[in-house]
């Protein structure tokens, strides 16, 4: 084990995504090269209740709730695989498992401080048309796919951005800069409020920075560090280091 590795560079990823004028539905055939239409269906998406129950449909003289649910399956992960293309923080974000009811999380913080978040409900609206359906017309579906994936992205990277913000706040790890311009010094105050990890040689594993388009230029016109600055900021990661080493100390016992 080494001492810590001088760094001032971080990975930055900017939220930059085409304007759904830029896109066209061949960008989404891959999607869509095996879709046969048998029934016109209009349904609600809900995440509470995320796939529809053959044994619980209405009885229809010649329903066919098994195409039904394979339309569903298919038209969700159309636009799941959609909404991870779109959006690359969307795409970090784990999965889990599909449950009939999503309880109201809450965490506590060290402080004392709570953050709850209630389940975040979203419903979409999906109509085909006669005309559609007899022509097999994928362009149409893939409008479908692409509207619809652009509004769940809005609403759930909305939501997720907020309660990143709320968590970090009560962690007190959040900053504000109250319009102040972004320098060393804001930057520099903004780390030193997280813990860092260490990989086996030292190495600090730096966060990943996710920020507006614009907020990325401003970050690369900053004036690069003076020898104060850099050495400033080697003493944090290197207090953090010894930090990080010494929760991860313990002595065995014969």
């Amino acid at each position: 084990m080494g001492s810590p590795r001088r760094i001032s560079k971080i990975d930055i990823v900017t939220l930059n995504t085409r304007k759904s004028s830029d896109r066209t539905p061949k960008h989404y055939e891959r999607y869509l090269s095996n879709v046969a239409f048998a029934v016109l269906t209009a349904f609600r998406y809900n995440p509470l209740n995320p796939m529809p129950q053959i044994g619980k449909l209405e009885s229809r003289l010649f329903a066919l709730p098994e195409y039904e649910r394979a339309q569903f399956e298919f038209f969700n992960a159309a636009v799941q695989s959609l909404m991870r293309t779109k959006d690359p923080i969307y795409a970090q974000i784990r999965t889990g498992d599909s449950s009939e009811a999503i309880p109201v999380t809450q965490n506590t913080m060290p402080s004392g401080a709570m953050v709850q978040n209630q389940p975040l409900i979203i419903e979409s609206r999906v109509e085909f048309q006669w005309d559609d359906l007899r022509e097999c017309n994928l362009s149409a579906l893939a409008e479908q796919v692409d509207r619809i994936a652009d509004e769940r992205i809005a609403i759930v990277m909305r939501h997720f951005f907020d309660t990143f913000a709320r968590t970090c706040d009560a962690a007190g790890t959040g900053t504000d800069l109250a319009g102040a311009p972004l320098t060393f010094e804001s930057y520099f105050m903004s780390f030193s409020k997280i813990e860092l990890q260490f990989d086996k040689d030292g190495n600090p594993i730096m966060p990943q920075l996710v920020v507006h388009p614009e907020t990325a230029k401003i970050l690369a016109a900053v004036p690069p560090w003076t020898p104060e600055q850099q050495a400033k900021w080697d003493d944090m990661i290197e207090t953090k280091w010894k930090e990080f080493f010494a929760k991860r100390r313990h002595r065995k016992l014969c």
